[in-house]
């Protein structure tokens, strides 16, 4: 079997600082530190994922002009030289992203950028690249929010024309971006549980309602997407497609989680990484959930260790047909 080309799509990257603050609490003040401060965005940190998994990918979006060296130089270096950088400039800086970790009542607080306002003509130019990057063999996988500029009609457009020219294309975007293209084909689409409840209607009170609303996205109930994965943070994630039902989790000490920013996006490159080589679903959402955890407890997005990956991929339990099943 081919393997496929895989390319990421950020439209919207950041600067992520995370910082350290026990005993934070809103209108107070704390002593706290930097832990970690990196580029990033969804599409990014699957691309990061993608080459831990030994896959190749190209990496593309939006990037703020003053910006573009640290992208470059972060992709290339901790990417292994797996992820080739082709990000297009605009006139304007790349936002940041703040995380605030509180060892202490064991929580994160996250405060986002809009981020910037792309002009028409640079809509122009990255429709162009990604028509250009899009053809049979190739896994275009859209990341993260929508910056201003770009609204969600022409998001669907662009989704639209790379489907058209043969790609297969994965979405881990914004409510808004999945409500534009409801209509279309789409191989595999993530959600989470609020994205679900919200767009659905459902309520999500038991696994079964949790099934049921995810089967409702997916063509094989009646939806468009021919895939949907539906996350739910600790208590794990549902897989729904063509013959295929699966509920999974992976049990992980919560003193052992650092940050879950990045979980959802490595689920997908690990489900993109192992069905990109032949594997079945199982198996690909099996190893998607364990690159998933790995995740959680690194400082970074994207940033998964050998070891503590094998752990959880002995440790994800995957439900099929009411069968339970551990690696």
């Amino acid at each position: 079997m081919r393997e496929h080309r895989l390319v990421t799509v950020t439209l919207n990257p950041a600067v992520d600082r995370v910082i350290e603050a026990p005993g934070f609490a809103v209108g107070s003040q704390v002593t706290g530190r930097i832990i970690a401060q990196y580029p990033t965005g969804r599409g990014i940190t699957m691309s990061r994922a993608l080459a831990a998994l030994g896959q190749r990918s190209i990496a593309t979006g939006f990037v703020g002009r003053g910006e573009l060296g640290m992208f470059e130089e972060h992709l290339e270096r901790i990417a292994r030289g797996r992820a080739v950088v082709q990000f297009l400039v605009v006139r304007a800086r790349t936002r940041d992203n703040i995380s605030v970790v509180d060892p202490v009542e064991d929580s994160e607080t996250h405060i986002r950028d809009a981020g910037f306002a792309v002009q028409p003509d640079d809509v122009q130019r990255i429709e162009s690249k990604l028509a250009m990057l899009a053809r049979r063999e190739t896994i275009m996988c859209f990341g993260g929010s929508l910056p201003p500029g770009i609204e969600p009609d022409r998001f669907a457009h662009i989704v639209s024309r790379c489907s058209s020219q043969g790609a297969l294309v994965a979405l881990d975007v914004s409510t808004a971006a999945l409500e534009a293209v409801r209509d279309q084909k789409i191989w595999l689409v993530r959600v989470n549980s609020k994205q679900l409840a919200g767009i659905t209607g459902q309520t999500l009170k038991d696994d079964d309602q949790f099934v049921s609303a995810a089967r409702s996205l997916a063509s094989s109930g009646g939806g468009a997407f021919q895939h949907v994965v539906a996350t739910r943070g600790a208590d794990g994630a549902c897989l729904v497609g063509p013959d295929v039902t699966l509920l999974g989790r992976v049990s992980c000490h919560p003193g052992r989680v650092v940050s879950t920013a990045g979980c959802a996006e490595c689920l997908v490159a690990g489900l993109v990484a192992s069905t990109t080589t032949g594997k079945g679903w199982t198996e690909a959402f099996r190893e998607g959930l364990a690159v998933a955890t790995a995740n959680a407890i690194g400082r970074e997005a994207g940033e998964i260790d050998d070891e503590d990956l094998a752990e959880f991929r002995f440790m994800a339990m995957v439900e099929e047909l009411g069968e339970s099943t551990s690696a």
